[in-house]
């Protein structure tokens, strides 16, 4: 089975078909598959690529056939980026900033099907020990560990995070396991920041933090960081805007005369020398992170249409939302 969006907005579960496997693409047996919300204006606003298309990016699963015959049978998550492999940065091994990328869920049907081929490069092993549904979390995990690195988190810190969605709250979570005192949540969602405080998290109030992520996008948080943050800080941006951010006079002059940091943050390093998938994994396999308490809602294929469904209707409550197969 497939989950098939089309222009419009209409989610159909349907038939799908295997495939074959070739040199350096192994058939690939889905087992989890996250949706983002990335993924949202895809469906509801129809900004896809095309249609009709197969989405998401966030997915473990198992190895089912391959002309290496050594892979067959590897539990893996999958680095959706298909770089091009000649542009400047592709030879740099900064694929996040390829010039002429595919991506898998994006530009390419993706994970929410329970085959599809894929690039054995693309592979990332994960333990027996580490679950397929928290395993389909270790794309947000290793987006959020490139942020969180960028903010420069020492012992002792105090860490606010703007905006509780599944980005914020992982960046909370590395903040916390970087060794941050005291992290903090911020948004206008009370149903959010009552979640953070189911996990354990401290609701942001007067505090004065070394570290702010916003995880929001808006212009407003980007402005209230700057006047909260303490000189010598660093803001790091996380979240997409869908419009325009504008500076005040006075949240300006406070990025000047504190001498701030700010530096923006995307997608992840998959490099040799840098793996922000293999330490997501690694962090998993030790117990140090927990990525799948965020997953509120389960559904399998058959019934994904149900899940954008439930998001549309704006009802209830939701985290992560996981398709399994």
């Amino acid at each position: 089975m497939k989950l098939t969006v089309y222009e419009g907005g209409a989610v159909r579960p349907e038939p799908s078909e295997k495939p074959v496997a070739r040199d350096g693409y192994c058939v690939f047996r889905v087992k989890a598959c996250g949706v983002c919300g990335s993924d949202l204006p895809r469906v509801f606003m129809g900004r896809s690529y095309y249609y009709p298309i197969v989405l998401g990016h966030e997915f473990a699963g198992v190895v089912e056939d391959s002309t290496n015959p050594s892979l067959v049978g590897m539990r893996a998550c999958i680095f959706p980026i298909l770089p091009c492999g000649e542009c400047e940065y592709c030879k740099r091994e900064q694929y996040a900033n390829c010039t002429h990328y595919n991506y898998y869920g994006s530009r390419t049907d993706g994970g929410m099907q329970e085959y599809l081929l894929i690039k054995e490069s693309n592979l990332i092993p994960i333990p027996d020990s580490v679950s397929f549904e928290a395993a389909s979390m270790a794309e947000p995990m290793a987006v959020c560990l490139h942020a969180v690195k960028k903010a420069g988190i020492k012992k002792g810190d105090t860490v606010t995070v703007y905006g509780a969605g599944t980005i914020g709250l992982l960046c909370a979570m590395w903040a916390k396991h970087f060794g941050a005192e005291q992290v903090y949540l911020s948004d206008i969602n009370e149903a959010r920041l009552a979640f953070a405080r189911e996990l354990g998290f401290a609701v942001s109030a007067d505090e004065t933090p070394d570290a702010i992520l916003d995880c929001s996008g808006a212009g407003s948080a980007v402005c209230s960081a700057l006047e909260r943050i303490k000189a010598f800080g660093t803001l790091v941006l996380v979240g997409n805007a869908e419009r325009d951010v504008t500076l005040t006079k006075e949240a300006y002059s406070k990025l000047l005369r504190k001498q701030l940091t700010v530096c923006g943050s995307w997608n992840s390093d998959f490099r040799s020398d840098v793996n922000d998938w293999q330490e997501s994994v690694d962090a998993m396999a030790s117990g140090a992170m927990h990525p799948e308490v965020l997953i509120t809602h389960t559904y399998p294929v058959e019934r994904g249409d149900e899940a954008f469904a439930m998001i549309a209707s704006g009802k209830e409550f939701f985290n992560k939302v996981t398709v399994v197969m």
